[in-house]
């Protein structure tokens, strides 16, 4: 069992690694309810999460900022 809890440790040591290397990350606060709100809203409308939704829309408006829509 000990076997099991050593791979467990070491598989999420490897993606939290992974993940330090390779992304940046920015917190968020909204106001309360609005997660929620944001979770349905990306569920009725196909997208993968939250964090992907908002990437969109980031791109979105930097696009439309710079012209390129």
């Amino acid at each position: 069992m000990s076997d099991n809890k050593e791979n467990r440790q070491t598989r999420t040591q490897y993606k939290n690694d992974y993940a330090k290397n390779n992304y940046d990350r920015i917190a968020l606060s909204v106001n309360k309810g609005k997660k929620e709100e944001l979770k349905v809203h990306c569920s009725k409308y196909g997208y993968k999460s939250v964090n992907d939704f908002i990437i969109q829309a980031i791109n979105e408006k930097i696009a439309r900022d710079l012209g390129e829509m």
